[in-house]
């Protein structure tokens, strides 16, 4: 049977051709993917370049909140050690991996860097933190900060190595994919005529589109799109984008993308286009970083997460503009740690200043009272034009106190509100709101930081510079006066409340953490005054009595409603001094009491006891099972506690110094610790005092 001439075709052309496409096909996949393995190698050195700054940045923030108050040492010191093993680790990784013996060698030099100049300087600060607070924030200030600034740059200027080894390795994985594809068609045409010259327009379609596919790996997780000479964007985008920028999938123009998430003129967007194209000749005509100034930088989506939009162009083989491709980066959780880095970096400076001239921050919050009064009078009453003059006086005048004690952004409210009034010259609902919102705040800062440094209970207190008071506790030591050295101890010992406020603070925020508790500790009325030195000696048997109480102590708050007790539970404390001048502390919750019966049981399992001494213990026995070694009431081990080591560690704390800790317990009604501290030598307290000042 003959053929006819579309079967003599189908079988002469198209079935080679359907089989010739196959192998081609399979050939160019099997050279692409060995090509994309080299170019996601730099991607994943480069990944773990960036990841390093990130972990800088977590180790950064914890130091600052550990600056900032020190008794968040178990919430940030778990962060701030992870952090800095993960940023050691990436580098000890990066070392092993690189090819280059230069990168590798910049690696080095910044474990070296990191060993030499920053670890020392961070231990250091860390072994103040406690002791001397103010003096380990001047240290971070003035010599760790300069020093991690430093090698923040070292590992930028080794990360923008990575970025431009991704753009080499992606540039040499264009050339090769191109010479494999002609070497693929030179070799089908030799051996296929016609066939060849449908490879051939096969392979430009399989190049354009391993072009796109590269700058999807190299967006990574990013979203991802491209426009071009006419303002088009084809469907082709990365997954990440519909993720990051939710509606743009359904986008198929720039003028559309630019007016549904930008403030940026659309009519922009054309200027941009012919700035970059020039329609009559296609040709490139404008510089390119320039041009794009033109596009929106940064949008806010529909959810408000804020998108930051970079452009890259993508030049054909004849070096013209052929599309531009536009990578969105989340950057909403950045900014905001950063806003809160910038806060808190605030917050230390304030603190500090304050800490460092406590009788001139008191003289400046009394006169900036008065003048908050004056301007608040008259943003009440501004019928006056005369008195309208005195509010932007007094406002101006409160701008450059509150700078002068590092109230930045207090002052650039300030700075706001005299704006509006120059513009308005009458006191508008937007003047009384800014006044509203200033005062709040004034409120807010100036009570952290009385909290903070103790102000409110010190509000009686006289300041004495510490040379002067160094200078007479040289004279008593040295005139073996005994009555002044006693005077001068007497002068160091406050009220038990006022000693003692860092564990309120750390209570409650334990409150905040977890929020099935509510609990406050409250101090009896009559108690003895106490100096911090002394109760520093036992700083971390405080904190684990405190945090036993909290923990295994008061019961969670829906638990105390139901058996019909108030829901937020209390610790109260007391200090009484002895007539042979030992300190005697009291600390009681009023939680659940503690089961004996447990405490016992895990004493048998652990081989502590044996079943007969368990049968013949008392429950006085029992519960002061509590101050053995890993013995705990908790099952698992929690964030707090279960390690059963916190009250064998104040037992042996206290022993160490010559006194004793006792335990009473109720169940349902509390438990109550009894701790007798002997006196520290007066003599001996005032030359420590004085060795201290001189270091």
């Amino acid at each position: 049977m003959k053929m006819s001439i579309a079967q003599k075709f189908y079988c002469a052309l198209v079935l080679p051709l359907i089989g010739v496409s196959f192998v081609v096909t399979l050939m160019t996949h099997n050279g692409l993917e060995s090509n994309a393995a080299d170019l996601a190698d730099s991607l994943r050195l480069q990944g773990k370049a960036h990841s390093i700054l990130s972990y800088l940045q977590t180790q950064d923030e914890a130091s600052m909140a550990l600056l900032i108050d020190p008794n968040q040492l178990e919430v940030f010191s778990p962060k701030k050690i992870g952090a800095y093993d993960d940023h050691k680790s990436l580098l000890a990784e990066l070392k092993l991996e690189v090819k280059s013996e230069n990168i590798a060698q910049m690696v080095k030099e910044l474990q070296n860097f990191d060993e030499q100049n920053l670890r020392p300087i961070d231990t250091k600060i860390l072994e103040l933190l406690f002791d001397n607070v103010d003096a380990a924030r001047s240290l971070y200030f003035s010599s760790y900060e300069p020093m991690r600034v430093k090698y923040e740059e070292k590992i930028r200027a080794l990360a923008a190595l990575f970025d431009k080894n991704v753009e080499t390795e992606t540039e040499r994985m264009r050339s090769r994919n191109f010479i494999s594809i002609i070497q693929i068609s030179l070799a089908l045409l030799l051996g296929i005529g016609v066939v060849g010259t449908a490879i051939t327009v096969l392979a430009r379609q399989i190049e354009k589109s391993d072009s796109n596919t590269k700058s999807l790996l190299g967006a990574l997780n990013e979203g991802l799109f491209f426009f071009d000479s006419k303002g088009i964007i084809p469907e082709e985008r990365s997954q990440a984008l519909k993720r990051i920028i939710p509606g743009s999938e359904k986008i198929r123009d720039l003028k559309e993308f630019v007016g549904a998430y930008s403030e940026t003129p659309v009519a922009n967007v054309q200027i941009c286009l012919d700035m970059l194209w020039n329609n009559d000749t296609n040709e490139f005509m404008s510089d390119f970083e320039s041009t794009v100034t033109f596009l929106p930088k940064r949008i806010t989506t529909t959810d408000s997460k804020i998108i930051k939009l970079e452009y890259r162009e993508i030049k054909s083989k004849n070096m013209t503009l052929e599309r531009v491709v536009v990578v969105a980066t989340d950057i909403t959780e950045r900014l905001r740690n950063e806003r809160e880095a910038t806060v808190q970096a605030e917050r230390v400076r304030k603190i500090s200043k304050a800490a460092g001239s406590r009788e001139s921050y008191l003289n400046f919050i009394n006169e900036a009272i008065s003048i908050f009064k004056s301007a608040d009078s008259i943003v009440n009453s501004p019928a006056d034009p005369l008195l309208l003059k005195q509010l932007q006086r007094d406002l101006h005048t409160l701008k450059g106190s509150v700078a002068t004690f590092e109230f930045n952004g207090l002052a650039s409210e300030f700075h706001a509100l005299e704006s509006k009034l120059e513009e308005d010259s009458l006191v508008t609902p937007a003047v009384v709101q800014s006044w509203s919102y200033i005062k709040d705040q004034w409120k807010f800062e100036t009570s952290d930081v009385a909290q903070v440094l103790g102000l409110e209970s010190n509000r009686d207190a006289v300041s004495i510079a510490a040379s002067k008071f160094k200078g007479l506790v040289e004279h008593a030591i040295t005139s073996n006066d005994t009555a002044l050295q006693n005077k001068l101890q007497d002068a160091l010992r406050y009220p038990p409340s006022e000693v003692l406020a860092k564990y309120q603070t750390y209570i409650a925020k334990l409150s905040e953490k977890f929020d099935e508790k509510n609990v406050q500790i409250s101090f009896q009325p009559d108690c003895s005054d106490v100096s911090y030195a002394e109760i520093q000696r036992l700083d971390s048997s405080f904190v684990h009595i405190f945090r036993n109480c909290f923990d295994h102590g008061i019961e969670d708050k829906e638990e105390r409603n139901r058996i019909g007790k108030n829901s937020c539970g209390t610790i109260s404390c007391a200090v009484y001094r002895t007539k042979n001048d030992w300190l005697h502390v009291i600390i009681k919750d009023d939680g659940n009491g503690i089961d004996g019966d447990r405490l016992a049981d895990k004493a048998v399992a652990a081989g502590v006891w044996d079943k007969a001494k368990r049968a013949a213990a008392t429950y006085q026995q029992k519960i002061e099972l509590i101050f053995e070694a890993n013995m705990s009431t908790r099952d698992i081990v929690t964030e707090l506690s279960g390690r059963g080591v916190g009250m064998d560690a104040v037992a042996q704390a206290l022993k160490k110094l010559g006194g004793t800790i006792s335990i009473h317990s109720q169940r349902g009604l509390g438990t109550q610790f009894e701790l007798d501290i002997p006196s520290s030598d007066t003599r001996e307290s005032l030359n420590q005092l004085r060795l201290s000042e001189a270091s």
